[in-house]
């Protein structure tokens, strides 16, 4: 969805001089406004501010002076969720176990077709 507003002309230059990136900013107060009034959740506010981990986003609702709402079962949740390097370590384990080889190349033999 896009929304468009309208403002004086010397407000706009004013917010303009003051924050480079005005949309941005526009958007950083609806998140933080919307999240404070429990209308959208971290999750949601990863999303609109297009942040790359929960934890960037934990850090600008703390900058904004925000607490995190989390409701108990999330917690739990969170503290099971397995991590890629607990991924990788199990996965080392039953290679050993299994007597499998785990062979990675190094950053430089692997193709990127990203770049």
């Amino acid at each position: 969805m896009q929304i468009t507003i309208e403002i004086p002309e010397d407000i706009g230059n004013q917010l303009q001089r003051n924050w480079q990136d005005v949309p941005q900013k526009l958007l950083e107060s609806l998140a933080v406004e919307a999240y404070r009034n429990k209308i959208m959740t971290s999750v949601q506010v990863q999303q609109l501010l297009k942040f790359a981990s929960l934890q960037e986003t934990e850090h600008f609702l703390k900058q904004s002076q925000i607490s995190l709402d989390y409701p108990q079962e999330t917690l739990v949740q969170d503290k099971h969720t397995k991590t890629l390097a607990d991924a990788f370590n199990e996965l080392q384990q039953i290679c050993i176990e299994e007597d499998y080889s785990l062979e990675i190349p190094s950053r430089q033999d692997r193709p990127n077709f990203f770049f």
